[in-house]
């Protein structure tokens, strides 16, 4: 192996008794340095190259726990027209984000003509919307243990 290393022009930084001896952490290294730079894939194309730029700009996954994150992608992940969540918490004061997730899940669940379309900062309307959430998960039969509208 290290013979082989040296013919892909790598000096080897470990010897022959680590690889015997099975010292995991050496060998995993040493493998991964060989991928890393003699990978054998072929290179990116200019289009490839721009998707790849485009995908380092995202910061999706900056902030927010881990639940927070995966239900704020799977959210995403639902196909609603116009719906793109970044902030969870804050997209989701008013109720509609969660109106809009119930009514994909379970289509005709939600009354629509009872529900505040724009509320905006109005917190009255912003609570008609939270009480409509939580009528609506149990009918879904949701178990919503010391949640209320506010």
């Amino acid at each position: 192996m290290i013979k082989g290393a040296e013919k892909l022009g790598f000096t080897p930084f470990i010897t022959p008794s680590d690889i015997i001896s099975g010292n995991q952490k050496l060998n995993t290294v040493f493998a991964a340095e060989i991928f890393n730079n003699r990978h054998g894939l072929p290179p990116l194309d200019a289009e490839q190259e721009e998707e790849l730029k485009s995908a380092a700009l995202l910061d999706d996954d900056v902030e927010g726990s881990r639940e927070e994150r995966s239900y704020r992608m799977w959210m995403n992940s639902l196909g609603i027209d116009g719906l793109h969540i970044n902030n969870l918490y804050e997209e989701a004061k008013d109720g509609l984000l969660m109106l809009k997730v119930i009514d994909r899940v379970q289509p005709g669940v939600v009354n629509w003509a009872k529900i505040e379309k724009n509320p905006g900062k109005n917190q009255m309307k912003r609570q008609i919307n939270c009480s409509a959430v939580i009528d609506c998960a149990k009918r879904m039969q949701c178990i919503l243990p010391g949640i209320d509208a506010s």
